[in-house]
This record gives structure tokens, C-alpha cells and sequence, in this order.
């Protein structure tokens, strides 16, 4: 595949055949690794500075590069998110105080202030419907939701017709089952986005619709559930409004900063906005946290967005078709990757991936292409551009 001016800027994190040289700085890699269980350790930035090997100032550099905080207030945040793990999964013993405490909080009226305003209740009110809750018993209806809802996961995120239509018929089933979990809402929400931006559907303002009508029921149901945000916010990002969509992802990232769907949704963004190099950062934190399954998939692809957007068509090619491999459904991504092809010089081979994506969907146009992702308008004309000298109709 031929190369373009564009593949030769490099960031320092890439290697020269557009292959991540690190996920994340080695530095921060040991930092993260070494947190994690050490949550009641009492901790310095002086000490992680000395765990991971660089000075303080550059590890400071690397979590608000990367991360988005402090060391510091990312580890206040990984605290919190343990203590309220804790606070829904409790044992016979499990109290307030010891939670507190085994979490890396010494003042207890603190701890529940800070509690309370990151969840909107104290922390015994947490204990408290969790302890009584029976939500994974065997003879309750709820069990059953949450094993349909685990089970469309994978089914959501292939962003395929078949795959989402099956995915549909599970969500169904656990929303009758327990009208009141906000998980399977906001997944069926994501999944009648998808229909509506990527043409599964003969009727796409009506998906859109009940997308959004989705999101809002599933925020009210769901409002401290991280993954159920993130699949919340995903929905209005394929129904273009980004905006929305950022304040939800922000809440949830603020919820759960280990969550790895939650930088996938970061990374992707951050191209839709403009911002790709970002975009490349947090897809490779992503990675690093859930390096296996449908998220590396997305997060492949992400890749090759944020590559596209920067100019460098090869490597987009190579990043989206590595990711695609694992959807063979997903040709909403192939799109992609027939116009990253066609910028990088390899006209004949556009071609040619041109005609199979016709053959898998023929009612594609560039048109159609053009509106179904909100990246800024340049994007959009350089993939119309590419789709159309490869082959596929405007109208």
C-alpha cells in the first residue's frame, strides 16, 4: 500500500508502522499496576514517583496527559470507586467504617460527604439496598434480566444488522423481566442508534427517536451505573449530539476511571471533536485495560479514525481492517477503510474493497456514509472523497 506525506508524522507513542510502542509510558503502566490493591496504603506522590521509575513532575505529566487527573486525584477517584464496589457487594461483616477505611479513608465524615456527593446518597443507604437487594437469587425474575443483558453485549457491540437485531430481541426480554434495571435500556438505546446511523433499518427517524427516548429513561433508572452511562452516551453521539453526550461520558468516567469502554467512548470522541492525537491516548489506555474481545475491536478502529483524521491513510488502513477482522459484519467500518485505502495510494485495492462492501451493502452511497458519524465536516469530505474515486455511487 503506497504512503502518503501525512504517515510520516509520527507521535513519539507510535511506532513507524503505525503500531502502538507502548500502550501507555512504561512509567505509568508500573504506577497503575501498583495501585491497584493498594488502596488503604497510604501513598505520596514522591513514592509512585519512585514505583514507576521517573521523576515526579514527568509521572504528573503522564497522568494528566493519559488520564485526565493528578496522581493524586486519581487516586482519591480509584478510592472512591473501590469503596462503593465494597459498598454493592457486601458480605455478613461488611460495615460503613471498615469500607472506609480498607479503602484509603481515615476521616470517616469525609469519606461520606465526598460519597455522597459523587453518588447522590450516603454511603449506608448504598449498604443498606444492596445488603437487601435480590438481584442475582436464583428465584427472582431480576436474574434472568441480567443474564440477557450479558448476553446481548457482545451481539451490541459488533454494530452488525443481524448481530443488533438479535441483540434487540434479548434487551426485550430483560426489560420485561426487570422494567426497572437501567443496563438493558441503555444498551437498546445504543442499538437503536446504531440502526438509525448505519442504514439497519428502513426507518431511521423512528430509531432515532426511540434511541433517545432510551437515554433519558435509562439516566433516570441507571444514574450511577457507569457502563449504562457510557452506553447512554454512545447513543447520542450517534445521534449527534455530542454535547449531551460528553457531560454523560464525563460522569461516568468520573463514576468509574478504570472503566475500558468508557476511553473507548473518550477516544472516540475526542476524533469526533477534533481532538485525534487525544483520541490515540485514550484508545491506548483502553487497551490497556481490556486488551481482549469486541472492545479492542473498537478500539482498533477508533485508531484508525484518529489516523485518518491526522492524514495518515496507511496506517488508518491497516488499524480499521485489523479491526474489522473481528466484525465481519461491520460495514459501517469498512467505509473507512475503502477511503483510507484509496488517500494512501492504493487506488486498484479501494477498488476492489469498494466493490465487496457494495456486494455486503448495496444500498450504500456516499451520501448515506457522509452522515451517519458527527466528525467535523473535513473528515467527512475526505472520506466521501476516497468512497466515491473508489467506486461507490453519490446518490
Amino acid at each position: 500500500m503506497g504512503r502518503t506525506k501525512g504517515d510520516e508524522k509520527r507521535d513519539p507513542q507510535w511506532s513507524a508502522g503505525g503500531e502502538p510502542a507502548s500502550a501507555l509510558p512504561p512509567g505509568l503502566t508500573r504506577a497503575l499496576s501498583w495501585l491497584r490493591g493498594r488502596f488503604a496504603d497510604p501513598i505520596d506522590l514522591q513514592l509512585l514517583a519512585a514505583v514507576a521509575g521517573v521523576r515526579p513532575r514527568t509521572l504528573e505529566t503522564q497522568f494528566r496527559t493519559y488520564l485526565g487527573a493528578t496522581p493524586l486525584g486519581w487516586v482519591r477517584r480509584m478510592r472512591l470507586v473501590h469503596a462503593r464496589r465494597a459498598l454493592q457487594r457486601p458480605g455478613e461483616d461488611t460495615t460503613v467504617t471498615g469500607v472506609a477505611l480498607t479503602s484509603g479513608f481515615a476521616q470517616l465524615g469525609r469519606f461520606a460527604a465526598t460519597y455522597r456527593a459523587a453518588y447522590g446518597e450516603p454511603p449506608s443507604a448504598t449498604l443498606r439496598r444492596h445488603r437487601s437487594a435480590a438481584m442475582l437469587h436464583e428465584d427472582s425474575p431480576d436474574a434472568d434480566a441480567v443474564r440477557l443483558t450479558w448476553e446481548a453485549l457482545s451481539d451490541a457491540f459488533a454494530v452488525a444488522p443481524r448481530e443488533c437485531a438479535r441483540a434487540l430481541e434479548c434487551l426485550e426480554g430483560a426489560q420485561s423481566a426487570a422494567p426497572e434495571y437501567g443496563l438493558p435500556v441503555a444498551l437498546a438505546a445504543w442499538c437503536w442508534g446504531q440502526r438509525a446511523a448505519h442504514g439497519f433499518s428502513a426507518a431511521p427517524s423512528l430509531d432515532r427517536q426511540r434511541s433517545v427516548d432510551a437515554v433519558k429513561r435509562a439516566c433516570a433508572l441507571a444514574r450511577n451505573d457507569a457502563l449504562a452511562l457510557t452506553l447512554a452516551s454512545g447513543a447520542l453521539t450517534l445521534a449527534h449530539r455530542l454535547e449531551e453526550a460528553d457531560r454523560l461520558l464525563e460522569r461516568a468516567l468520573g463514576l468509574d476511571p478504570w472503566l475500558p469502554y468508557g476511553w473507548i467512548r473518550r477516544g472516540w470522541a475526542s476524533v469526533y471533536m477534533g481532538d485525534p492525537q487525544g483520541g490515540l491516548r485514550e484508545l491506548a489506555l483502553a487497551m490497556h485495560l481490556n486488551p481482549l474481545g469486541p472492545m479492542r475491536n473498537i478500539a482498533f478502529i477508533g485508531i484508525g479514525s484518529a489516523h485518518f483524521a491526522l492524514g495518515r491513510y496507511a496506517q488508518a488502513a491497516r488499524w480499521v481492517r485489523s479491526g474489522t477482522a473481528g466484525f465481519p459484519g461491520a460495514v459501517w467500518a469498512d467505509r473507512l477503510a475503502v477511503a483510507a485505502a484509496y488517500h494512501a495510494g492504493a487506488g486498484d485495492e479501494a477498488r476492489r474493497m469498494a466493490r465487496r462492501l457494495l456486494r455486503k451493502d448495496g444500498d450504500l452511497t456516499v451520501e448515506r456514509a457522509r452522515t451517519a458519524w458527527p466528525f467535523r465536516a473535513p473528515f467527512m469530505a475526505r472520506l466521501g472523497d476516497g468512497l466515491q474515486a473508489a467506486g461507490v455511487p453519490l446518490h
